[in-house]
């Protein structure tokens, strides 16, 4: 079965000019956004609807969340991290959980915590096929 390309927000495939001037939309595209400086390393998150489908185990992945740590003003970030979500409700999840486990590891790379967090957010939802969480 062939995939659709673009879909709106709520996972309806639609067509190119439609996910266009949905994407035109103030607002349509930011699901979550988190911004600060922690022990002087600006920690960012950001999660948006791209409706460009990304493959996922349980279809298409239409949003995404960016994840980064850099120093204020540094061009390069010290640690970057992509994740895909095939709904808005994981989406949402997803950037909660993510904002808490990059300032933990944002305080872990600054010397005030004194244990690496896991390797992984605890991401919500049944872990994916083969994984246990």
């Amino acid at each position: 079965m062939m995939q659709a390309l673009y879909y709106d927000r709520d996972g309806r495939p639609v067509s190119r000019q439609r996910w266009q001037r949905l994407g035109r939309q103030p607002g349509y595209s930011r699901v979550g956004y988190a911004d600060a400086i922690r022990h002087g390393q600006q920690v960012t998150v950001i999660t948006f609807w791209s409706g460009i489908a990304g493959d996922g185990p349980d279809g298409p992945l239409i949003f995404c969340t960016c994840a980064g740590i850099r120093a204020p003003g540094g061009r390069h970030p010290a640690y970057q991290r992509l994740w895909g979500w095939p709904d808005l409700a994981a989406a949402r999840a997803g950037h909660q959980a993510i904002t808490a486990w990059i300032a933990g590891l944002a305080d872990f790379l600054a010397g005030h915590a004194n244990q690496l967090p896991a390797p992984d957010p605890a991401l919500p939802g049944p872990p994916p096929a083969g994984e246990r969480r």
